[in-house]
């Protein structure tokens, strides 16, 4: 569940008895895998922005086939993988694509979260991704990790197997959300796009400081967009960015009574011809990254500030310990 509040810890007994679970959430959970293991959705707001994203896909004929898929998962985490994939498919059409295929097919016999179309543009291949805190726990590359001590190998898969949040504890590090956020793009998306579509990856993070609204974020991703941060002990990571039109950043945060969407746009300079995205598409999120700037500097007035000291003095690749 993205974004729990951290001072109230879910018990493993299904959702607290203050919360109003709407019909379509009640059907999701009911006979799943995983309905007990911890009080999702948790929380009011949760509860009803779940709601809206399942109706979304009953309205557009996709709800009977995810609840079939997401009852199967057998883990938390998998049911909030699939509900960032939903979530990313909602988020566009709360903002006027139509959906013309779910799972269609992309390069080879990999499978898309959908095709999608704004207005007249041209139909759109979308892949969504969620980063999760579980994955920061572990390096980056093969060579990290075989670094590691037999003892902080186990304390690391040891935390990742624990919620997210724990009570009465403080968790602190180093802030690169970004590189591990194209990191699981690089390795886990881009060989499913084709030469002959625009593409879109949708990053719906529920890492422990999201990427969106970072200072580093846009020259980072640019960055990699020219020379992927390929993993050399790796042989799957091969890939690189020439058929991805740009990466949409998606966090949900939760302020008052409703979930919030935030996000940041980052678009690819180097795409093929074939597969940019339409301008309409390009300006669309341009202006969405803007509404998400202007919320965030109404909230937090000195952020920017404060930012801009850290990239001056750390540089454009800068990883803020909190």
């Amino acid at each position: 569940m993205p974004q729990q509040h951290p001072s109230r810890v879910p018990t493993p007994l299904g959702p607290p008895s203050d919360v109003n679970i709407g019909p379509l959430t009640r059907s999701l959970i009911a006979g799943a895998k995983w309905q007990s293991h911890d009080a999702f959705p948790a929380w009011q707001r949760w509860a009803d922005d779940v709601e809206s994203i399942l109706q979304f896909l009953r309205d557009n004929g996709r709800f009977d086939r995810f609840r079939e898929l997401i009852q199967k998962t057998h883990t938390t985490q998998h049911r909030d993988a699939m509900l960032a994939e939903a979530r990313g498919s909602f988020y566009l059409g709360r903002h006027g694509f139509k959906i013309l295929e779910w799972e269609p097919l992309g390069e080879g016999t990999a499978l898309g979260e959908a095709r999608a179309q704004f207005g007249a543009s041209p139909a759109i291949f979308v892949e969504v991704k969620q980063p999760s805190w579980q994955g920061e726990y572990l390096p980056l590359t093969v060579g990290e990790k075989q670094r590691l001590s037999p003892e902080d190998l186990a304390a690391r898969l040891a935390r990742m197997k624990q919620p997210r949040f724990l009570p009465n504890v403080c968790e602190g590090g180093a802030v690169g959300s970004h590189h591990f956020s194209m990191s699981v793009v690089r390795r886990n998306a881009l060989h499913k796009l084709t030469a002959t579509q625009p593409n879109l990856v949708i990053v719906v993070d529920e890492c422990r400081v999201t990427p969106v609204g970072l200072p580093s974020l846009t020259h980072y991703v640019e960055s990699e967009f020219l020379h992927p941060a390929h993993d050399p002990n790796d042989p799957d990571d091969r890939y690189s960015y020439e058929r991805l039109g740009g990466v949409l950043f998606l966090n949900t945060v939760s302020f008052g009574v409703e979930v919030e969407y935030n996000v940041e746009f980052i678009t690819n300079p180097n795409v093929t011809a074939a597969c940019a995205l339409p301008e309409e598409v390009i300006s669309l999120f341009a202006a969405l990254t803007e509404d998400t700037d202007r919320r965030e500097e109404l909230r937090y007035p000195e952020s920017n500030g404060f930012f801009r000291a850290i990239m001056n003095r750390g540089g454009s690749d800068t990883r803020v310990a909190f």
